[in-house]
């Protein structure tokens, strides 16, 4: 008989250490307006995946995604903080 209770424990533990470290490295890179940009973002996707009826998960992947991939971008063309600070905060 499998030991189920060892099993959910190991995960909850994997679970715990993975959100605690990314989380420090969030903070430690100065990327936590980044991280809440990219976490709104979700947000609409979600709106348009009940709007347009179809998978909301799908739409907060992709507007994710999205997201992730225009300030990684804006952040690589420029060394400028405060420019990449106002592209998060017009994307939202």
């Amino acid at each position: 008989m499998p030991n189920y209770r060892r099993l959910v424990t190991t995960i909850l533990a994997l679970g715990i250490v993975s959100v605690v470290g990314f989380g420090s490295f969030v903070v430690v890179n100065r990327i936590v307006f980044i991280a809440g940009g990219i976490a709104h973002a979700a947000y609409g996707g979600v709106g348009m995946g009940f709007f347009l009826g179809f998978n909301p998960v799908l739409g907060a992947s992709a507007f994710s995604l999205m997201a992730a991939l225009t300030m990684g971008w804006v952040q690589r063309k420029t060394q400028l903080r405060h420019v990449l600070q106002r592209v998060i905060g017009d994307l939202l």
